[in-house]
């Protein structure tokens, strides 16, 4: 007959090889669902973009009008491929590569096209730079020749 620590032996690792495989299905089945999600979201990332492209080239229209226009065929695009709509995150993400394009695209006015101009001009060529360097390395070699032919310096003894 089996005896009862052998029993217990065996049940107690069933029981842990069953709970460690469950942990595992069901982590594995989470990751393959946020996956799946994360996927979706960088379709419509993705398709967003040229919807962009295309309401900019509506003049006539305001800009919330235009960004209703590029909601709405998102909407369209996550219907035709069976992926779930969620109006403010794309919502968030028109709005932030429309700040992105401001800022990339941002024209410069003729004052800071000035400021930019004179600093150009204030800034030292890489021949100036050797100069500057080559003149800084005579000025402390010609320091420490000068030091070197005076009198050592007195020491202190302001510490004792």
């Amino acid at each position: 007959m089996i005896t009862l620590e052998v029993l217990l032996s065996l049940c107690g690792t069933i029981l842990g090889l069953v709970i460690t495989t469950c942990t595992f299905i069901i982590k594995t089945v989470n990751n393959a669902k946020a996956k799946h999600i994360a996927e979706q979201a960088i379709k419509i990332g993705n398709a967003v973009l040229p919807f962009i492209k295309e309401a900019e080239k509506l003049t006539s229209y305001t800009g919330i009008e235009k960004k209703e226009y590029v909601m709405t065929k998102a909407n369209q695009f996550a219907i035709q491929h069976n992926i779930p709509f969620n109006a403010e995150e794309v919502s968030d993400k028109i709005e932030e590569l429309i700040t992105l394009t401001r800022h990339v695209n941002k024209k410069i006015t003729p004052k800071q096209e000035e400021v930019i101009k004179q600093d150009m001009e204030q800034t030292l060529t890489l021949d100036e730079l050797e100069e500057t360097k080559e003149s800084t390395e005579q000025d402390i070699d010609d320091w420490i020749s000068r030091q070197a032919t005076n009198e050592p310096a007195k020491k202190s003894t302001s510490w004792l």
